[in-house]
């Protein structure tokens, strides 16, 4: 991820970066991730860290994806002439669920439900016999010729607050802090498609323990890379210290070399 966001920050800087060393190999030191130069000499140090877009996002991530992200578009469950947008809650699925079981009741009692529902939001209750799923489903009317779309979701339980970046900042500020990089960068990656780095960053409280942790960096930039593995596009924004427009908001295609920026 870094040498593709290296690659990006060159194209929107007109820079000549490259990774010159991988300090973080050695596990008995706390060292940077990476220590990059470009053909002046000038070395910029990087720290990549990955934001979830609120707690336990990634261990409930695992579980939609083996219980509704299965059903997706599944023959089953399309209605000519519908979309269908079902999403189900964060920490739905409880702890002790069988997760191969989800899926299986679902296809049991959704055919008999959507053609149902009226064309807009609902709230269906499933009930199983060890589990309560409630799922909010939208249904909309699309053209009369499509075979339909079943499409799955999350609910967004909104944001998070500031303490998962401020841990993000307590572990990562003093390895940049003590680095020998001319310019000390911190990445915040975030794979997910809820949430924005940029608005949980602007939750953090304007205190001396957070001045102190952003004294040692000299630039934090938020990275997308949501599309980098099916599309290889990523994104990039300088959230600190903060550009005026968002001028420094960019993507890459790595394949195709497509750039794009905020206009100026």
């Amino acid at each position: 991820m870094i040498e593709c966001w290296l690659r990006l920050y060159n194209r929107l800087s007109g820079s000549s970066f490259q990774v010159e060393d991988w300090p973080d190999t050695d596990s008995s030191k706390k060292n940077i991730d990476a220590m990059c130069r470009d053909e002046a000499g000038r070395a910029l140090a990087v720290e990549h860290t990955l934001i979830e877009p609120f707690e336990g996002e990634k261990a409930d991530g695992v579980r939609f994806l083996k219980t509704l992200a299965t059903l997706e578009n599944h023959p089953s469950l399309l209605q000519p002439g519908y979309l269908f947008v079902v999403s189900q809650p964060v920490d739905s699925i409880p702890t002790g669920t069988r997760w191969e079981d989800v899926p299986k009741e679902l296809l049991r009692q959704l055919p008999e439900i959507l053609p149902e529902l009226p064309e807009r939001s609902s709230a269906v209750v499933i009930r199983a016999e060890d589990w309560t799923l409630t799922l909010r489903i939208d249904k909309e009317r699309i053209s009369a010729d499509d075979a339909g779309r079943f499409f799955t979701a999350r609910v967004y339980p909104g944001d998070p607050g500031p303490e998962l970046m401020v841990r993000a900042l307590r572990r990562k500020a003093d390895k940049l802090s003590a680095s020998s990089g001319d310019t000390k960068v911190l990445l915040l990656e975030k794979d997910s498609i809820a949430g924005t780095i940029e608005r949980q960053f602007e939750q953090l409280p304007d205190n001396p323990e957070v001045t102190s942790l952003l004294a040692g960096i000299d630039q934090i930039w938020s990275v997308n890379t949501v599309a980098l593995e099916s599309e290889k596009v990523i994104f990039t924004n300088q959230i600190w210290p903060p550009v005026e427009g968002n001028r420094n908001c960019c993507s890459l295609n790595l394949e195709t070399e497509k750039f794009w920026r905020v206009a100026r």
